[in-house]
């Protein structure tokens, strides 16, 4: 399902709600330089169309969106430095495992595809680039049943795509140079995110 967030605490609690519920998770990060409004109003226009798209996959899809008359921090920020990705790397989306039950990451593998800014405007670019992505996400997880293995699989399979002669969606954005990154998630990020996310659990498995 798409899981709008306002904030950095907003995200922890819905992410410590989906625990056991989603085999990886996705955020599309972007930040609040003018370049990337765009991003902006696509979550505002396409937020049902994103909980559609992850519902198809099978899992939890993160995205900021602000809500009229409520406080709003976007999180990307303090999610990219878990991720030990610069700003400079924005927009994108991440794939990574869920946390274990103790509040740490079950598997310290992510994936990160970087987009860019002008695709958000055009409909003819950004409409397959999801619909190939998601589709993708969904096939990872029919044919592979643990959190790294369906990581590796997306990043196996995009690579082949870039390597393709083909004008469709993703496989076009990619091969026009986009990178892909399998990386390790340092410890020294990772930490602090998992201690909040271990009390935020611990605290909605005690109840009120």
């Amino acid at each position: 399902m798409g899981v709008p967030v306002s904030s950095f605490n907003d995200f922890r609690s819905k992410l410590s709600a989906a625990q056991g519920r989603s085999i990886i998770f996705g955020f599309l990060l972007y930040d609040s330089r003018p370049s990337q409004q765009v991003v902006n109003h696509f979550t505002q226009e396409q937020a049902p169309w994103l909980d559609e798209l992850a519902r198809s996959a099978g899992i939890h899809f993160f995205f900021p969106l602000k809500r009229e008359g409520s406080d709003f921090q976007n999180p990307s920020v303090e999610i990219a430095r878990i991720f030990d990705l610069g700003l400079s790397r924005l927009p994108g989306i991440v794939l990574f495992a869920p946390p274990g039950e103790d509040g740490k990451m079950t598997s310290k593998h992510a994936v990160y595809i970087p987009l860019e800014e002008q695709d958000f405007n055009d409909i003819n670019i950004y409409e397959p680039i999801f619909i190939d992505l998601f589709q993708l996400i969904s096939d990872s997880i029919r044919t592979k049943k643990k959190s790294e293995l369906v990581l590796r699989h997306i990043k196996d399979e995009l690579a082949k795509l870039r390597r393709r002669k083909t004008k469709r969606g993703f496989a076009e954005n990619i091969r026009k140079g986009a990178h892909l990154i399998l990386f390790d998630i340092p410890k020294a990020l990772y930490a602090p995110f998992a201690e909040g996310f271990g009390k935020a659990l611990g605290e909605r498995t005690a109840g009120p």
